[in-house]
């Protein structure tokens, strides 16, 4: 089988998505990885440019990155998380 980073790294991230998001869920009922799938949404939505699906791409960067960020345990990690999300936004509100 091949690994979904050998697939995104090539480009093909609708492969992808299914295999990263079964290697990214919540083991024995823990969170998903919800900051590696922001890298991977964010990623596929760098790839999209111009396309208008990229916006797309970004929010489910956002909402994940923002999920991640929420978790945060101390104000100097919540801040530092936040840039991640703001990021984010600031390529969502240029497409």
């Amino acid at each position: 089988m091949t690994d979904w980073r050998t697939l995104m790294q090539a480009g093909d991230f609708t492969n992808a998505e299914p295999l990263m998001l079964a290697d990214t869920e919540g083991k024995d009922g823990g969170s998903p990885d919800v900051e590696t799938r922001g890298w991977f949404y964010e990623s596929w939505g760098d790839a999209l440019l111009p396309a208008a699906e990229a916006e797309r791409k970004y929010m489910d960067a956002y909402n994940n990155f923002a999920i991640f960020a929420s978790w945060s345990t101390s104000g100097g990690e919540g801040t530092a998380r936040m840039t991640d999300v703001n990021r984010v936004l600031q390529k969502a509100s240029k497409v």
